[in-house]
């Protein structure tokens, strides 16, 4: 899994897309899922870094509550792995 495609209905725009990236890494905990977010433009998610052992869905899974968290969950129109 190299990332994650979300595509959102927007009111302004219509549709917006934008790419999480999902990074594996070997020098942190082997189950555990790190999120990086931006600083500007907007404060938001930017990648996550995942270990060795984490499974595809665990990953699925995360993504889906940060959208929940956020409120965008309901807007949600595609979610593809790339």
């Amino acid at each position: 899994m190299k990332g994650l495609l979300i595509e959102l209905k927007c009111p302004v725009h219509g549709f917006e897309r934008f790419i999480i990236k999902v990074i594996k890494r070997t020098n942190i905990p082997s189950d555990e899922i790190i999120p990086v977010f931006r600083s500007r433009p907007i404060y938001d998610l930017s990648y996550i870094i995942i270990g060795r052992n984490v499974d595809d869905v665990l990953v699925q899974k995360y993504i889906i509550d940060y959208l929940r968290r956020k409120g965008l969950y309901d807007k949600m129109v595609k979610f593809k792995i790339l």
